[in-house]
C-alpha cells in the first residue's frame, strides 16, 4: 500500500521545468561537444538569424567554417552556463523572459507583414506613389575608344552587322562595361556625362549612334530600349521595405483599438476629457491624513 501511495505521489508531481536555450539538433553531426551533438541544423538556424545580404556574403566568401566554429563555441558557453545554473539566477531569468517575449513579438509582426505584403498590396502602393517612379530611362551599351578615327571604324563595323558585344570586350577602354559587352543597363539622363546623356535620350530606340565625344573619349552607342517609368517588378523589394513599416504601424494600432488599456489608477486609456474618475476607497487626500509623529 505504501509503495502504491508513493508511486501515485511521484506520478502526480509536475515535470521539471524545461532547460532554456535547448534547440533541435537536427541534420548531420558536425562536432560533438561533451557528448552533445552540434549539427548542421544548428548552423542553419544560426545563419537564419543574419540579414539576407550578410548571409549571402558569408556563403560567397567561403566563411561557413567560421560560422560552424561560432556555433561550437556557443555550445561550450551554453553548457557551462547551465552547469553553473545561471538559468536559475533571477536577473538571468528576467533576461530570458524578455528575449522570449521579443522573439514572439517579432515573429508575430513578421508573419503579419508577410501575410499583408501581397502582390496586390505592392501594386496598390506603387500606383499610389507612381510619381516617385515616373522617371524617363534608357537602356544602352557602348564602346569607348580614345581616337575618333577608330570610333568611326567601329561604328561602320557595327552598322555592317558586327557583333557589338564582342567588339566592346575586345576594344572598349571602359573596362567596367567592356567586359559585359558594353552593357550599361537602365539609367536616367542625369547619371551620364551631358554629351552622352543628351545623345542617348534624343535617339530612337534601337538606333546605333556615334561617335559621341565626351571627356572620356569617343563613344559608339546602341540605344537598346527606352521607358517613361521604372516598372513595379524592379522596385518590389524597395516597396516591400516601405510597406513593412506601414503594415507594422497599422497592425499595432489595430491591436490597441481592440484592447483594453488602463492607466495605473484604473482609468481607461483614452477616456474622454472631463470624465469622472472615482478615487480608490483608501484614497484619502494628503492634506486630511494625520501627520506622522515626530521622530516616528
Amino acid at each position: 500500500m505504501l509503495s502504491l501511495v508513493l508511486s501515485l505521489l511521484v506520478a502526480c508531481e509536475p515535470p521539471p521545468p524545461p532547460i532554456p536555450g535547448e534547440v533541435e539538433r537536427s541534420g548531420e553531426t558536425i562536432k560533438v561537444v561533451n557528448g552533445k551533438n552540434v549539427t548542421q541544423g544548428m548552423v542553419d538556424a544560426q545563419l537564419e538569424q543574419l540579414p539576407a545580404n550578410v548571409r549571402d556574403q558569408v556563403v560567397a566568401r567561403g566563411q561557413m567554417d567560421q560560422v560552424k566554429d561560432q556555433v561550437v563555441i556557443g555550445e561550450l558557453l551554453y553548457q557551462e552556463a547551465i552547469k553553473q545554473k545561471l538559468h536559475e539566477d533571477a536577473k538571468v531569468k528576467t533576461q530570458l523572459a524578455l528575449a522570449e517575449r521579443n522573439a514572439l513579438a517579432s515573429a508575430l509582426l513578421e508573419r503579419t507583414v508577410e501575410a499583408r505584403s501581397t502582390d496586390e498590396a505592392i501594386q496598390k502602393w506603387y500606383s499610389e506613389h507612381e510619381v516617385q517612379f515616373a522617371r524617363p530611362q534608357a537602356k544602352a551599351r557602348h564602346i569607348l575608344v580614345k581616337d575618333k578615327a577608330e570610333a568611326d571604324k567601329i561604328l561602320a563595323e557595327v552598322k555592317g552587322g558586327g557583333d557589338f558585344a564582342k567588339i566592346a570586350i575586345e576594344k572598349s577602354t571602359d573596362k567596367g562595361s567592356g567586359k559585359e559587352g558594353g552593357d550599361l543597363g537602365w539609367f536616367e539622363k542625369g547619371r551620364m556625362v551631358p554629351e552622352f546623356g543628351d545623345a542617348v535620350f534624343a535617339a530612337e530606340k534601337g538606333s546605333i549612334i556615334g561617335p559621341i565625344e565626351s571627356k572620356f573619349g569617343f563613344h559608339v552607342i546602341e540605344v537598346q530600349d527606352k521607358r517613361d517609368a521604372v516598372p513595379v517588378d524592379e522596385v518590389k523589394d524597395k516597396i516591400k521595405s516601405q510597406l513593412r513599416n506601414e503594415v507594422v504601424e497599422t497592425y499595432i494600432e489595430e491591436l490597441k483599438k481592440g484592447a483594453t488599456i488602463t492607466e495605473s489608477g484604473g482609468a481607461a486609456a483614452g477616456a474622454a476629457p472631463g470624465a469622472e474618475v472615482k478615487p480608490a476607497a483608501d484614497a484619502t487626500p494628503a492634506a486630511e491624513k494625520p501627520a506622522a509623529p515626530a521622530g516616528g
